[in-house]
């Protein structure tokens, strides 16, 4: 089932839309020690550097088999050997991987949907002890060049909302990625699951 409003552009106005490096960073991929899953990987706009840096494997999911072809060409030519891509529908058919057995699950501008609760769902399910979803959206403060209607975009509050008694705690690793996103990281089991914040995106 494709996600509302998740139409793509030319691949490299896409890709200027991201400050690639920053979100890297903030993703702090040296502390990964066990497989990713992204959700909805696109051209592979992340999946290339996050690839790069990381030694286990990455699963690289889409509902599109045109994505799924297009990234799969940018990662040969990038030289990787350690992505596995897969044309899946997460919210019919979830991942088809081990529970327990992943430590990062990139969910990038994806959770606007009304299934944003399945597939938390199934990123608390595969997420290992101590493992993160990091999620990343449209800002809805400001205008931006893309993305789904304002009223459609989550914030900080509603992805509190979504992953309400699933497992997965905040522990205040949120904020803003210029140019035009913001993200937020819950880790599975390490309590304070319901924690609020005084201030949402």
């Amino acid at each position: 089932m494709k996600v509302p409003d998740s139409g793509m552009p030319e691949q490299s106005y896409w890709e200027s839309l991201f400050d690639l490096p920053l979100i890297a960073g903030w993703l702090e991929l040296a502390t990964v020690d066990k497989p990713v899953v992204e959700i909805g990987c696109g051209y592979g706009t992340f999946t290339i550097p996050v690839a790069k840096s990381i030694k286990s494997m990455l699963y690289a999911f889409d509902v599109e088999p045109s994505m799924i072809e297009t990234a799969e060409r940018n990662v040969r030519s990038a030289g990787l050997h350690n992505v596995r891509f897969s044309h899946r529908d997460i919210i019919e058919s979830g991942t088809g991987l081990e529970e327990g057995s992943v430590g990062l699950v990139l969910l990038f501008n994806i959770l606007h949907s009304e299934h944003r609760r399945t597939f938390l769902e199934e990123a608390s399910r595969i997420l290992a002890q101590s493992g993160r979803v990091a999620i990343i959206h449209w800002r809805k403060d400001i205008e931006t060049p893309r993305g789904p209607r304002t009223e459609l975009r989550p914030d900080l509050q509603t992805i509190l909302d979504a992953s309400t008694g699933l497992g997965l705690s905040y522990q205040g690793k949120s904020g803003i990625l210029k140019p035009y996103h913001w993200g937020i990281q819950l880790t599975k089991g390490s309590g304070n699951e319901d924690r609020d914040h005084p201030g949402n995106q």
